[in-house]
Formats: structure tokens, C-alpha cells, sequence
């Protein structure tokens, strides 16, 4: 997360030496677009993002691939605001949080958002070296930052509003937008996150050893 005293996170620490890695912002989003994957199986997706994050002078043995690997997924999912641990209503039972946006499907929307709130071109960020590209904290806090009035704000907005109490046109016109926008549940950020906690899992490697 971001930092006001301390620098941007771009090395991990392990046994006594630090080893660089890569969170540009480009780079965990193909991460998460990688776990869609469903040629590769858990095991070539544990070490591709391995490979995805750490440079080549990183050691290679298992524990490193494993704790290394672990703590940057955990990493990356961090929020600065609400509980990690479920919400639950008052009977006791876990409610769903839903995230109403996807960084694949809503590419177009956030680039369009970005642009307009910050005049920050995602595009030609792609264009720089990796280690001057947006950090991946930078990205979360700007896009957390963004206001209402933005394109893909507008686009979570519909996907958010509840058709109940509408009626005739005005209930007619939010069904077409929120079609128009649809998700499918497997394609949104929440979805992208519990494929990572699920697929990560340190036993995966580690079993294969």
C-alpha cells in the first residue's frame, strides 16, 4: 500500500539480501489475467508468477519460490480501507462483498477514467521502462481515488443499482444499461482475487518437490 514516509515497495527481502521485483502495474494486471488461464494448471501458474514477478537473479529454490511467490500474492491484494475477514449480517452468516468492475473486460473505461481524472495516459506508461512505470500501489490508490463522474465509476454505479421499487421507462432503461455492462461474476476483480488466494496455495509447489 501506499506510503507517505517510506518508499514504494520494489524488492523482498531473503536471507539477508534483497532480490527486486516487479510491480509495475501492467504486470500484476497480466497476473490476474493469467489466472484465467484454463490451459495452464495450478503448478505452471504458481511458477509463471514466480517468473512474472522476480528477476533472474533470484534464487530458485523451493522455499524462496514458495514464500516469495506467497508473499507478493498477499501483497498485491492489499486494501488500506475495510477487513480482509468477510462481513457478516446479524444472524452471523458471511455476506458477500461484490467488486463490480474488471480490469480485462473494463480496460477501455478505466484507460477513458484515468485519463480524464488524473491525464494520466495508461497507454504510453507501457512505453517506459517497467521500473518507471505506475507501481502497482499507485495504480490501487489512483483508481480508489477516482470520481464519481468518470467513465468506469459511472459503469459500477449501474452494475451496482438495484432495479427494485422501478417501474416502466425508467425500469427499462437501467435493465439496458446494466446488460449492456454485464459482468459475468467469473470476470471481476473479486472473482481474479479468490482465484489467486485458491490457486497460490503453498502446498501446490511444495508437492511437486
Amino acid at each position: 500500500m501506499i506510503s507517505l514516509t517510506e518508499k514504494l515497495n520494489r524488492s523482498i527481502e531473503y536471507h539477508g539480501k534483497f532480490y527486486a521485483v516487479n510491480l509495475a502495474f501492467d504486470n500484476v494486471l497480466r497476473f490476474y489475467e493469467m489466472l484465467d488461464d484454463e490451459v495452464l494448471d495450478n503448478d505452471h501458474k504458481f511458477l509463471t508468477a514466480f517468473k512474472m514477478f522476480f528477476e533472474d537473479d533470484a534464487p530458485l529454490d523451493p522455499d524462496f519460490v514458495i514464500t516469495g511467490t506467497d508473499a507478493l500474492i498477499k501483497y498485491i491484494g492489499q486494501q488500506s480501507y475495510g477487513s480482509s475477514e468477510p462481513e457478516k449480517d446479524i444472524a452471523g452468516n458471511e455476506m458477500e462483498s461484490i467488486k463490480y468492475y474488471s480490469y480485462t473486460k473494463d480496460a477501455e473505461a478505466i484507460f477513458a477514467s484515468f485519463m480524464q481524472c488524473y491525464n494520466i495516459n495508461l497507454a504510453r506508461e507501457l512505453y517506459k521502462p517497467a521500473n518507471e512505470r505506475l507501481h502497482w500501489d499507485e495504480f490501487k490508490a489512483l483508481f480508489n481515488g477516482l470520481s464519481e463522474d468518470t467513465y468506469i465509476m459511472r459503469i459500477i454505479d449501474i452494475r451496482r443499482r438495484s432495479l427494485d421499487g422501478l417501474e416502466g421507462e425508467a425500469l427499462n432503461s437501467l435493465q439496458e444499461a446494466k446488460d449492456h455492462f454485464s459482468l459475468g461474476q467469473q470476470f471481476n476483480v473479486q472473482a481474479q482475487e479468490q482465484r489467486a488466494d485458491g490457486t497460490m496455495s503453498r502446498q501446490v509447489y511444495r508437492s511437486n518437490r
